[in-house]
């Protein structure tokens, strides 16, 4: 898949593509990914009550277990809106090897999170690769006030712009074993 992919309904072209409310590597890619590829996601929120609902899988055309991906944040924007220079996503990770399926809040420090540190435009996370491709997912994305970082307000719908890097064997060349988040260094 080449750069600007669009995913969603908020424009002409796209196709609609369901979220997902948990983590498991049987779950289809949606989309695939080549290194140093970029792609926009368009997110759903979940309702009150349920899990967080993630965008993706995608694939990352290469990538097995023990390499690593760097996923850089390049823009986030509300839905059917400009781009919101403290949006962010409030979980972001891959599958897990596991043999059932995991709630997508229950992963701990299996996946990045906004409780850690927001990933804003021009923020950076490195994350191990479990699985075969990857599968990248993304979702509940926040929007606070002008210079807050928080993520306790509710999701909201909205668009995320990625660029995927894959490292072979980063783990053990890197000792990347769980998310290393590298937030904007200019907020």
């Amino acid at each position: 898949m080449s750069s600007s992919t669009l995913f969603g309904l908020a424009d002409p072209g796209t196709r609609d593509v369901p979220g997902h409310d948990h983590w498991h590597p049987d779950i289809p890619g949606v989309a695939e990914v080549i290194t140093g590829g970029s792609v926009r996601m368009e997110c759903r929120v979940h309702e009150p009550g349920e899990n967080v609902l993630l965008c993706g899988p995608l694939v990352v055309v290469g990538a097995e277990p023990g390499d690593v991906i760097a996923v850089d944040v390049l823009a986030v924007g509300r839905s059917a809106g400009g781009h919101d220079s403290g949006g962010h996503p409030g979980i972001i990770g891959c599958a897990p090897p596991a043999p059932v399926a995991v709630p997508s809040g229950a992963r701990g420090r299996d996946v990045g999170c906004c409780a850690v540190a927001p990933l804003a435009a021009g923020s950076r996370i490195l994350l191990p690769v479990r699985v075969r491709g990857a599968k990248l997912s993304v979702g509940d994305l926040h929007f606070p006030a002008p210079g807050t970082y928080d993520c306790d307000g509710a999701a909201r719908p909205g668009w995320i712009d990625l660029r995927v890097n894959l490292t072979r064997r980063g783990v053990d060349r890197f000792r990347v074993t769980a998310p290393m988040l590298m937030p904007d260094p200019t907020p």
